[in-house]
């Protein structure tokens, strides 16, 4: 049977990424050799209007903590693609929407940037439920979305069960809980009564269950002593402080994220929630420098990408990456990016690769199909290492960073120290595979 164009496209995966890696990376060319007519600024086939790209993030209220800084990044990368001619001459512009967090007006920007604005690709910096409304939206409009974050194991378990327009970027609930099981366990070898303050929403409660279920396997005589359940945005955790103290549980778990850990964290300090009671937080490495002098040492943070992680002088991307962030944007996220700014590097990097793999491929400016083929099983380096997007799930696959709390003078704030990696291989399922079917495999195989 002749190779189609898509088998081509896999089998010829290896040749074909290096080269638009290597674009993007900004390796040198040849030469050119010395022609009479003038050169073409754009490629065969490529349009000369500039490449339109929707950008729906949270630039308002507490979940701007997270995504404000990543849009400064993307923004970042952006001006370089553009400097460097843009993608195959096309340069990018954003147009930027902020959806505050809300399902219904992520789903209605969408809506306006492909029909109103005729963006060709939306990238989204998005909560959980966000990143769950907007997928089927996609894929019914057939246009690429890419998500930086919206990691609820169930956007791919029970929403898009077989993605073809949609992607995620970042690390999924599996990974980050899986992980901070695994140094927990590393850490504190003989706790046993545990307490969770998690978010009551898709993320806090599918984060909860499967931390849960992964200690369970590592910790067999666990016992959970409290549970206590405040909504998304609370601005007051005093009595679910007080109901986790009544416990008195070895290890409370904050299953929260942006300015609701901060807050949970500053008011915990105030009530003497961590003076007998070790903390842990899948996703807190990232938010607690926002607690300044209030972050107690010796909390347990996981997070999808740490600033200091991979080691500047072992892997210049971060390095480099940092020190630009910083200069540019000295007042956002105390000075130093975090892992949503990751993500959005990772989510136009992997869609400035795809397009130049494609247009390779086929020979001109690429259909939303042909682009979407193209990202599957890209791999990409990172600031915080290479990403891997699987083929068979659209779920980005990278190492997790885990560490304690530590206030460090020289950054003014709290940091991971020391901070460690664990491989995907050791906590994420196969893709298609659900995590309630795979996690007792996962133990049998890890212990």
């Amino acid at each position: 049977m002749a190779e189609t164009r898509r088998d081509f496209l896999k089998t010829a995966a290896t040749g074909i990424v290096g080269l638009a890696v290597g674009a993007a990376a900004g390796y040198y060319m040849a030469p050119p050799k010395v022609v009479e007519k003038e050169v073409e600024t754009k490629p065969p086939g490529v349009p000369k209007e500039p490449l339109k790209i929707g950008v729906i993030t949270i630039l308002s209220g507490p979940g701007a903590l997270l995504f404000e800084p990543g849009l400064k990044a993307l923004q970042m990368e952006v001006d370089k693609i553009n400097a460097n001619g843009g993608i195959l001459g096309r340069k990018i512009e954003l147009s930027v929407k902020d959806s505050e967090g809300k399902p219904d007006k992520s789903v209605d920007f969408f809506r306006r940037l492909i029909e109103e604005e005729n963006v060709e690709f939306v990238i989204t910096g998005s909560t959980s439920a966000e990143a769950i409304a907007l997928a089927p939206v996609a894929e019914q409009n057939k246009r690429v979305l890419i998500i930086e974050e919206g990691t609820a194991a169930k956007l791919f378990e029970e929403v898009d069960t077989n993605p073809k327009y949609v992607f995620r970027i970042d690390n999924f609930d599996i990974l980050d809980s899986i992980s901070t099981a695994i140094a927990l366990k590393k850490t504190w070898p003989d706790v046993k009564k545990f307490a969770v303050i998690g978010a009551d929403y898709a993320w806090g409660h599918d984060t909860w269950d499967i931390l849960k279920g992964a200690l369970e396997i590592l910790i067999p005589d666990m016992e959970v002593v409290a549970e206590t359940w405040p909504p998304l945005f609370s601005e007051d955790f005093t009595s679910h402080i007080s109901t986790v103290m009544a416990a008195n549980p070895d290890v409370v778990a904050l299953v929260l994220w942006g300015g609701d850990l901060v807050t949970c964290i500053k008011q915990g300090v105030q009530y003497g929630l961590f003076k007998n009671i070790k903390a842990i937080s899948p996703t807190g490495g990232e938010y607690v420098w926002a607690a300044g002098s209030d972050a107690p040492d010796g909390m347990l943070m996981g997070t999808r990408y740490y600033f200091t992680y991979p080691p500047w002088d072992r892997w210049w991307l971060n390095r480099d990456f940092n020190l630009e962030f910083h200069k540019r944007f000295p007042d956002s996220r105390g000075g130093w990016p975090g892992f949503n700014c990751n993500s959005a590097y990772a989510a136009i990097h992997f869609l400035k690769a795809a397009i130049e793999r494609a247009y390779t491929i086929y020979g001109g400016w690429p259909t939303q199909e042909q682009v979407a083929e193209a990202l599957e099983g890209l791999m990409i380096p990172t600031p915080g290492g290479y990403r891997y997007m699987r083929p068979e799930d659209h779920q980005s696959m990278g190492y997790a960073v885990t560490g304690l709390t530590k206030q460090d003078p020289k950054f003014g704030f709290a940091i991971l120290d020391p901070a460690e990696a664990v491989p995907p291989e050791e906590m994420a399922p196969p893709g298609g595979v659900k995590w309630r079917d795979w996690i007792q495999h996962w133990g049998e195989q890890y212990l």
